[in-house]
């Protein structure tokens, strides 16, 4: 991690004093003026966590400046060329994870793992009912299956102008990716799905809508493909989870069956004798998500209402780190007396993970910077939705149709974040990378097109 650091930061540097990359994106002085705005946050917060408060710095700005920015000075095939690059990688890593993951549920295996971070372990496995897989939660490898399956599709048109040609790596993994997704019990990566499909569905209708053209029978398909979309993540994901409870239990029955039949004994019948009166057991495993907290948040709305009121006493320009229990020490940069038992708990449990970017961006860089990203938000998306509505009559292009499933997923993506902190203030996370890079990707095709489009003319 220090050395993929110190390189993005090198990058960022000869970026900076040669090319400029980094200003030459739509609205790139908002993102800038984030920056600044946030290292006043952490000056302001000085010095309390001030090293950690700096590398969440770093960390933001290598963000904005170095994933997000697109060089549209390389010829169009490298820039197409080097995402889908990305994704093969992507996919490739994750599929390895998954499909290990899934033996460690089948052979019911769990165990934990020092992170490197004084007092937290890492739980991996199937534990507490659960798939964590080799993944830091059951969360974050459901949702980078998710990703991977709707990247896969992306690839696919940018490869082969097709959809629907999956290669066997694809197909591989979107088996996997199912699997783990039941196993995971995710309700975030749940939510994400869901809001998925229902956001591309609204786009593919509009289009048709907006074309005139067959409206009732393309509408018809659509409508079929969303309905059994949402079965298989919803309905059919509880037959296959009953039949998956019984895999671990079924695999361990026989092993044990082997080794009474192969254990050592005086007149070899006993292990046999024993096995037919005792029948062919096999228990049951619970697959469901945690019932941690006593609503629906999963614990998350406490940590929440904790979070946001510390950020009170500094509302303008946030704790820039909002782990205020380091390593179960506070830092004494709020007044602990205006906070409950209860609020200095969920503090402490959350180790400055709000799970849920808007109130990070909130707690972390204040009401300054969330007027800022949101403004940013506001402003890129409303370029995006305006370009939608012009493309209604060019919607076989390839491109368009890459365009669509990736506004599809960005927006998928703002309403996971309301139950997770993935997009920004949060280190080193890959979906982060990926929504970033996805948000520079998408000015360089609608400029792609409008190219294509000149050249008709």
């Amino acid at each position: 991690m220090k050395i993929t650091f110190a390189w993005g930061i090198l990058i960022l540097m000869k970026d900076f004093f040669t090319e400029r990359t980094m200003f030459k994106m739509p609205y790139w002085y908002i993102l800038l003026t984030l920056g600044v705005s946030y290292l006043v946050s952490v000056i302001l917060n000085y010095p309390y966590n001030f090293i950690d408060s700096i590398y969440n710095w770093i960390y933001l700005v290598t963000t904005l400046f170095l994933f997000y920015p697109i060089d549209y000075k390389q010829k169009d095939e490298i820039i197409k060329r080097n995402y889908s690059f990305f994704i093969d990688v992507f996919v490739s890593i994750v599929c390895v994870l998954s499909f290990i993951s899934v033996f460690l549920f089948i052979f019911d295996i769990a165990y934990t793992v020092p992170t490197g971070t004084i007092g937290i372990i890492a739980r991996q496995g199937f534990t507490e009912s659960r798939l964590f897989g080799l993944y830091t939660s059951p969360n974050v490898g459901a949702l980078f299956g998710f990703l991977s399956i709707v990247l896969s599709v992306v690839n696919n048109i940018l490869k082969r102008g097709k959809w629907k040609s999956f290669s066997w790596l694809y197909i591989v993994n979107l088996v996997v990716q199912y699997l783990f997704y039941i196993l995971a019990s995710s309700r975030g990566t749940q939510l994400t799905a869901n809001m998925f499909f229902i956001i591309l569905l609204v786009l593919l209708s509009l289009q048709v809508i907006l074309t005139k053209k067959e409206v009732g029978k393309r509408l018809k398909n659509i409508c079929v493909y969303f309905i059994l979309s949402f079965l298989a993540l919803n309905v059919v994901t509880v037959v296959i989870e009953s039949g998956l409870s019984y895999v671990p239990g079924t695999i361990t029955s026989i092993v044990d069956i082997e080794e009474a039949f192969t254990k050592d004994n005086s007149s070899g019948e006993t292990a046999k004798k024993d096995s037919k009166k005792n029948g062919f057991k096999v228990e049951k495993v619970d697959i469901q998500h945690s019932e941690e907290g006593a609503e629906v948040s999963s614990g998350r709305l406490s940590i929440w209402t904790a979070g946001l009121t510390a950020m009170k006493q500094s509302p303008l320009f946030g704790l820039a780190d909002a782990d205020l229990y380091r390593n179960g020490n506070t830092t004494k940069q709020i007044d602990e007396n205006l906070l409950s038992e209860l609020d200095k708990m969920e503090l402490k449990r959350a180790h400055g993970n709000m799970h849920n970017t808007y109130v990070a961006v909130l707690v972390k860089s204040g009401i300054v910077g969330f007027i800022i990203l949101g403004t940013f938000m506001v402003l890129i998306l409303k370029d995006n939705v305006i370009y939608v509505v012009k493309i209604k009559e060019e919607m076989n292009e390839p491109l368009n149709q890459v365009f669509l499933i990736l506004l599809s997923l960005i927006l998928a993506l703002l309403f996971e974040d309301l139950v997770e902190n993935h997009l920004i203030f949060n280190n080193r996370d890959v979906t982060s990378l990926i929504f970033w890079y996805t948000l520079g990707f998408m000015p360089f095709l609608r400029l792609h097109q409008q190219k294509e489009i000149a050249k008709v003319k």
